[in-house]
This record gives structure tokens, sequence and C-alpha cells, in this order.
């Protein structure tokens, strides 16, 4: 991987498949926000198999096509990422999914933390000689996923209290919602689960829970194509499903859908489909004001801001 000819941060954008297509598709999506100061690599899944302590085999996944995929794809790509955290100041993976990769590799820095400071227990700080060069608990580092990118940064987008009257001293939390355009229908209930998760915590599977996470989360609708017909299948049906799903979404929704996620990797830059989606279903002038959120674009931002915050 090419040095950082003296950039700040340096970030490794991780596609847990196999596709080299699709990593290239999204290297011009992150070169336009023009972070001058950060330099971005791209990791791709190799194609050879990864023997499990446990004995199991995990090959390679060519596309992401369900929840047990991403966590195949999880065990695959783990032996291979690992040993590049010593390089790199933040890790994205580029998969929209509840993608196991986010938890093993934060794990992973935490306990490279944890082993560093005990070299340096009066001030806390030290580092580690460890596979892939010198680990610095100095240095923070940080990991997320496209799904956690895009749902944090909507959230931001609909979240606002308003006063409920002129003379009142009441407030009140906007009504807006925000939902998520994906491939099959199999994420339909898989990134649902997933994002009320997010919202509500691991085990909270209450009545109430399920209505707090409705009254922000407009849902989940899908184009019937998988990560990879997005780029094989015509363009103009490409553009015909994503806008129809977007319609969908929308009047489906009993509150307003003010921010609608793109729910694939390979959907990067499709955005053009979803606002025609966001037209057909609410008119030109309020069609426009719904904000598309690029989980690859919505993650490396927060990456980027962690960077430079030091949170």
């Amino acid at each position: 991987m090419p040095e950082n000819s003296g950039k700040r941060f340096k970030i490794l954008i991780i596609n847990p498949n196999t596709s080299t297509h699709m990593t290239d598709a999204l290297k011009p999506i992150v070169a336009q926000l023009n972070y001058p100061d950060v330099h971005f690599d791209y990791f791709t899944a190799p194609t050879q198999t990864v023997t499990l302590p446990d004995g199991r085999v995990i090959e390679g996944i060519p596309s992401i096509n369900s929840g047990e995929d991403s966590v195949k794809s999880a065990h695959h790509c783990r032996a291979f990422v690992e040993p590049l955290i010593p390089q790199y100041d933040a890790f994205l993976v580029a998969c929209y999914s509840a993608h196991p990769l986010v938890g093993m590799l934060r794990a992973t820095i935490g306990a490279l933390e944890a082993k560093a400071r005990q070299q340096s227990p009066s001030d806390g700080a030290g580092s580690l000689p460890v596979l892939g060069g010198e680990f610095s608990s100095k240095r923070r580092r940080y990991v997320t996923g496209i799904l956690e990118g895009s749902v944090s940064s909507s959230l931001m987008l609909i979240s606002a209290f308003h006063l409920q009257g002129d003379r009142s001293l009441h407030k009140v939390q906007a009504q807006d919602t925000f939902g998520i355009v994906s491939t099959g229908a199999v994420w339909k209930p898989e990134l649902t689960t997933a994002v009320n998760a997010m919202l509500n915590g691991p085990e909270d599977k209450s009545a109430a829970a399920a209505e707090s996470s409705a009254s922000r989360f407009a849902g989940v609708e899908t184009t019937g194509l998988t990560a990879i017909e997005l780029h094989e299948t015509p363009a103009d049906e490409v553009c015909k499903r994503m806008s129809d799903a977007t319609a969908r979404l929308l009047k489906n929704s009993s509150r307003p859908v003010r921010a609608v996620c793109l729910g694939c990797a390979g959907m990067a830059g499709m955005g053009e489909a979803v606002r025609a989606g966001c037209i057909q279903a609410y008119g030109q002038v309020e069609g426009e004001s719904v904000h598309i959120v690029d989980g690859v674009v919505a993650g490396v931002g927060l990456l980027v801001n962690a960077c430079k915050a030091q949170f």
C-alpha cells in the first residue's frame, strides 16, 4: 500500500467481498469528498480460503447477499485486516449490513490499547510491538460500518426539538423519519432488526422499544437486485427499481420521511434514482428536500471527524 506522503491521517476502506469492481466504484466517491489531509487505502477480500481456529474453512464471498454472508465475510477478512491495524487511524467496513467485522476490529483495537498502556502505567500511554508495526495507545483508532454511518447521519439530519406553540414553554421532537432502500428482499428483516438494535440496544424486544424505533425509522424497501446485479443490470432498469422502491418507502410511511439511506455499498453514486422516487412520492418541491444519505460518504465523514477531534 502506498505511503501517506505526510498526510495527517490514514483510513482503510474495507470491501469484505471479493469484487474488485465494487471496490473500484468506491474510489471516486471518496475522492470527490476532497479531504486533502487524509490518505485513503482500499482493501478487497482475497479469494483465498481461511481456516478458523475451530477448523472451519471460510471462502471469500463474491457478493454479500444475506446476514449469514456478512458473518462469513467477517471471519474471512479478519485474519487479513487485523495485521494492518497499526498502519491506520481508522477503518470503514463498506458493507451495508450489521457487519461483525466492525465489532471484531474494535475489540482487537481495545485489547491492543490496553496492552500498550500496561507498558507505561505511570501516564497510561505506551507502545506495543505487534505484527504490522508498533501500536501506540496515544494514537486513537476508530472503526465503523456504512450502516452505522448512515443511521448516525440520518438521525442528525431529522432530529430537532420544536416549540409546541408560540406561547408555550413545552418542546416536542420532530415527527420526521428516515428509511433505507436496499437490494434483495432478504435485507428487509435483516436491516430492520439491525436498526432497531442500534436505536434500542441489543436485547430490548419490548413493544415500547419497537414503537420507539418505529417513530424514527420508516423501514426498508428493496429493489430485488443483488449488489453485483446493480452493476450488471441495464442502467434504466436499475434506476426504475431504485426509484420505485424509494416511492414505496415514502408512501407507506405514516410520518414524513426526510432522509433515505442507500442500503448497499454497490449503490454508491446512485442517489439520483432515489431522488426520482422521492419526487414521484412527494412531488417536485417536497421530494427535492429529502436528504439522500450515502453510507460510504457518511462513514468516511464520521471517521475523519473522529480522527481530527480525537474523541
